[in-house]
């Protein structure tokens, strides 16, 4: 049984039944420079993708928080079997457009309803960053128990010294929800690459590597203008490497991803 519910798990849950349709239309939306989400996005699924051309054949996977199930239908249409678990109620029911509703189920990234040492692949891109620091030591460690020995993960994280100045930002709206006697929107858990590369270890897992993704002051040029955000976009996706995954500038990447094997 899952630990007893807290209000970041709650939350998470609420936000995304009622952000599904806004995940829906930027899927939708094949043009990576459209926003900031599919920028951010496309580049994920360049490491994602590379993760998934490592898999065996018949590979069995698992996304956590898979959303409206678009991974979901990717890795289907390469092959492999894959399952789902969403929380959220109305992001299930959006994912009948992408996958089959049996193959995704509500449930607990704390208690995973698998066998130890089941799927050769695990997943949970943007999960972590919406529950707090105990939350997240238990999900690791049981997505480490339910993968195969030598079996990947893949997972992103918000980097907490990112350029946007996201940090900073959620500090202020905390801080001003708390004056009006209110909690905040949702939680928001920040890593950096040493953190994370601790917490994995800690929870279990082997040769563990960061990934800095996104050049973060391209999200508040969004925010000015898309326009702005699409033209500086095309300019900067060419040094996305050195921009934000060198040794120099990943800490400030909008975008930690970790992949590790267990």
């Amino acid at each position: 049984m899952p630990p007893e519910d807290t209000w970041s798990r709650r939350r998470a849950v609420d936000v995304h039944d009622e952000t599904a349709d806004h995940f829906a239309a930027w899927y939708r939306s094949d043009d990576v420079f459209d926003s900031e989400f599919r920028y951010g996005r496309h580049l994920i699924d360049q490491y994602w993708a590379r993760c998934v051309d490592e898999l065996p054949a018949g590979a069995e996977c698992f996304d956590i928080g898979c959303g409206l199930g678009v991974y979901m239908a990717r890795l289907r249409a390469r092959g492999f079997a894959v399952t789902g678990l969403e929380p959220s109620a109305e992001m299930r029911r959006q994912a009948g457009s992408y996958v089959p509703a049996e193959l995704i189920a509500d449930g607990s990234v704390l208690a995973l309803a698998a066998p130890d040492a089941s799927y050769d692949f695990v997943y949970a891109i943007e999960v972590f960053r919406y529950l707090n620091t105990r939350d997240n030591a238990l999900g690791h460690r049981e997505i480490a128990r339910v993968l195969k020995p030598g079996g990947l993960y893949f997972g992103t994280y918000v980097n907490s010294w990112a350029l946007d100045g996201y940090h900073p930002l959620v500090a202020l709206r905390a801080l001003l929800a708390g004056l009006r006697g209110r909690p905040p929107r949702y939680h928001v858990e920040f890593e950096t690459p040493a953190s994370v590369q601790a917490k994995l270890r800690q929870a279990g897992f082997s040769d563990v590597t960061v990934h800095g993704a996104m050049f973060a002051p391209l999200r508040i040029v969004h925010k000015v203008s898309h326009g702005l955000g699409r033209q500086v976009g095309k300019l900067v996706m060419p040094h996305e490497a050195a921009l934000s995954d060198s040794a120099l500038t990943r800490p400030f990447a909008g975008h930690l991803i970790a992949i590790a094997r267990r």
